[in-house]
């Protein structure tokens, strides 16, 4: 029995002969990594369109990952600057926080609960 190759999960669109081309990058960032490097030429084919089209998306994703990562790592230095005793309390007792809703009120931050503003029933 043969099995059918496996297609890649991400959906590209392209002409047919440079689209199976790039469905066989199973990576994502090797996807990436080679989309960001085509030389697409003139722009009178639609292949040469195409490949200008995945070249900007491609480096304006590398561009949004490096950003990304600056910003997690500020986070993650803000975080231990100015909360450690909350990353204490999270690393000790981890099932206290065992939803979202559990870790806003260990941290101080849930909502308060509010009257619906209806006239209470005094009869």
């Amino acid at each position: 029995m043969v099995l059918p190759a496996a297609k890649s999960p991400y959906s590209i669109s392209a002409p047919p002969a440079q689209r199976e081309q790039l469905e066989a990058v199973a990576d994502r960032m090797a996807l990436v990594w080679h989309l960001a490097a085509l030389r697409p030429g003139p722009l009178t084919t639609t292949t040469a369109s195409a490949k200008a089209s995945l070249r900007a998306i491609a480096r304006r994703w590398l561009d949004l990952d490096v950003e990304i990562r600056s910003h997690d790592a500020h986070l993650d230095r803000l975080t231990e600057r100015c909360a450690p005793e909350m990353l204490i309390l999270v690393d000790d007792e981890p099932e206290r926080t065992r939803s979202e809703a559990a870790f806003a009120k260990l941290c101080g931050a849930c909502p308060v609960p509010a009257l619906s503003g209806k006239p209470a029933d005094t009869g």
